[in-house]
């Protein structure tokens, strides 16, 4: 009687129920099916919460659902546990999180990636659009904006107070962004308070460079002390050269063009942003050694470090292995603030 009992406790009443359930679950999504869809994922994942496919089943349900926190949750669980391919998983995690208008949590994750592991060559493109895509939709709309009262003292604004504080802080996000959002003060009330930022060795190099284009494009027509790498000098705004504009950074990033753009496009926007950045953070001044071969072979090598298509710089001559590390060291700092 025991015996019968036990065989019976050991039958598989549904076999193969999990490869039934996904068959249906994906063939009800694709039929846009979605609450059979759900339905079927969520039967599957409860005799088998690990399943990958079983995962992303229900989380796209939940997604053509309209319930988006759900679906995020689901997928910030699926990345903690190493549930599912982690990038397509990461991929649809940022696409949830964009439809959710948290841009500044997309930063913050793929700064985070970025930092900490090598990117695929065939996502890192789509990853660093994305962050330059959230990054300018923080900047005009990560605080309220401010406006202008003609009758009314800048100690009596508290949005004002709020950016004078941004501005002070050591975050060079925070930075950024006070910055973008004062120069709709105009310049009677902003241009005291850069000319101090500008002189504060402990603010972001690029930070000051976003507050120079902004004088110069104002008329701001004097002579101003700019600190930038432990070096201070008086820069007279009526003569500064527009970034796009200077001859060195032009002709390098003509190199890198015929470089790659029909050999590697997908390097090539990569090894262009570190480009600018670099120069943008230089700016208004040039890169020493003035040397544009060197320039060329530093930013494309750092595009493919950051990549993880190269893996070390033993061979390269000293020059350029200095020039790459800087480079990269840059780049990375970007990615942290």
């Amino acid at each position: 009687m025991t015996n019968d009992k036990e065989n019976k406790n050991n039958i598989i009443r549904f076999p193969n129920l999990t490869g039934r359930l996904l068959e249906k679950g994906m063939d009800s999504l694709k039929n846009k099916q979605y609450d059979e869809s759900l339905a079927c994922f969520e039967q599957l994942l409860h005799s088998d919460p690990m399943h990958s496919q079983g995962n992303l089943g229900l989380v796209l349900s939940l997604v053509e659902l309209g319930r988006l926190q759900e679906a995020k949750m689901r997928c910030d669980k699926m990345l903690k546990e190493g549930i599912g391919e982690y990038y397509d998983v990461l991929q649809i995690y940022l696409s949830i999180l964009v439809q959710l208008s948290e841009y500044i949590t997309v930063v913050s994750v793929i700064e985070a990636v970025l930092e900490e592991q090598k990117i695929p060559a065939d996502k890192a493109e789509t990853f660093y659009q994305l962050l330059q895509f959230s990054r300018k939709v923080i900047e005009q709309e990560g605080v309220p904006e401010v406006k202008r009262d003609p009758e009314a003292k800048p100690s009596d604004n508290p949005d004002f107070l709020t950016l004078k504080e941004m501005l002070s802080s050591d975050r060079a996000d925070s930075q950024w962004i006070a910055v973008q959002q004062l120069k709709r003060l105009g310049t009677e009330m902003t241009v005291p308070l850069f000319e101090t930022f500008l002189v504060d060795e402990k603010k972001h190099p690029a930070v000051k460079s976003l507050i120079l284009q902004y004088l110069k494009e104002n008329q701001i027509n004097k002579v101003v002390k700019l600190e930038k790498y432990g070096q201070t000098e008086e820069v007279d705004i009526a003569n500064l050269t527009e970034l796009n504009e200077h001859p060195f950074y032009k002709e390098v990033k003509r190199l890198i063009q015929d470089e790659l753009e029909q050999e590697n496009p997908s390097l090539l926007d990569i090894a262009l942003a570190v480009w600018k950045d670099y120069t943008l953070a230089l700016y208004p001044f040039t890169p020493k050694p003035e040397n544009k071969l060197l320039w060329f072979e530093a930013s494309v090598m750092a595009a493919s470090l950051l990549c993880g298509l190269e893996e070390e710089l033993e061979n390269e001559e000293p020059e350029l292995q200095k020039a790459v590390k800087h480079l990269v060291e840059l780049e990375r700092f970007y990615l942290q603030t």
